[in-house]
């Protein structure tokens, strides 16, 4: 009798852990969204599991009743389909890596009641219009049957925007101009990262800041005139730009604080064509 006690116990303890384990594994919503409990009681979006047929996908106000605060680093990533994504109203962190790589993407939308983001345009900011977060790279552009652009597009960032956040444009390779107003004063890591089309890059007269592989790869780009605000240029800002042969920085030659060959290179090789003038050695 004990023998048989004891394997109904264990049987009972296995259903009962194999039920604990569906339970845990059940953290995904109808959606596809993968998400954990934070310790701090908000739910946190951590992936997506259907990457490959979805068109749009929406981030809730809450699961379970627990509302969803944040968006992590490469929680809507490589998703192929994806054309739109909707924000709810808790969100009030969304990681810089969190929408890279979803070349078909042509617009955000935000819930009118979250307090800290907004769309304009399809275009993703904080709520109070000062940072650019993200640019969706399938923004007015068009597509073959074989996932082929059939257009560009160009894009003036809104005056009164201070920040453009690092990974904002990552691969929107189809803008082939960017009108940065004077507002901006910060152009963070990777920022422009291969907007490969991109032809026409004006800076602003504000600007302060330009991040670490800021411009990387944007290989149209023949010139730029670094104004005499910025006062540092992160490593490999402008890497790859292999057109990019005349910079003229309104500055001093060691009054700005340079990262490591931040100027344009051929896969980290120098140019020789390549001239950068200093003001002081401008006529």
């Amino acid at each position: 009798m004990k023998k048989i006690m004891t394997k109904i116990t264990a049987a009972v303890l296995a259903a009962v852990s194999a039920a604990a384990l569906l339970s845990s594994c059940a953290s995904s919503t109808p959606e596809k969204l993968k998400y954990e409990i934070a310790e701090n009681g908000g739910i946190h979006i951590t992936g997506y599991t259907d990457v490959t047929t979805r068109t749009e996908i929406t981030v809730p106000d809450e699961i379970d009743g627990v509302p969803v605060t944040e968006i992590c680093d490469f929680a809507l990533f490589n998703a192929d389909s994806l054309q739109k994504i909707t924000i709810g109203k808790n969100v009030k962190v969304i990681g810089e890596w969190a929408f890279t790589n979803n070349k078909g993407l042509r617009e955000f939308v935000v819930d009118p009641e979250n307090e800290y983001f907004t769309a304009k345009d399809g275009v993703l900011f904080t709520k109070d219009m000062k940072t650019l977060l993200a640019y969706p790279p399938a923004r007015n552009i068009e597509f073959d049957k074989f996932a082929q652009s059939l257009n560009t597009t160009t894009y003036e960032i809104p005056d009164g925007v201070e920040t453009v956040r690092g990974k904002a444009f990552y691969k929107c390779g189809c803008v082939t101009e960017i009108k940065i107003p004077d507002s901006v004063k910060r152009i963070e890591e990777k920022a422009f990262f291969k907007v490969e089309a991109l032809e026409s890059l004006t800076l602003s007269k504000s600007l302060e800041y330009i991040g670490k592989d800021a411009f990387a790869y944007c290989a149209k780009v023949k010139t730029v005139d670094i104004p005499s605000g910025v006062a540092e240029i992160g490593e490999y800002a402008f890497y790859n730009c292999t057109s990019l042969l005349n910079i003229t920085v309104e500055r001093a030659e060691g009054s700005v604080t340079v990262g490591k060959k931040w100027y344009p290179t051929m896969n980290g090789k120098e140019i020789k064509e390549l001239k950068i003038i200093w003001s002081e050695n401008a006529s």
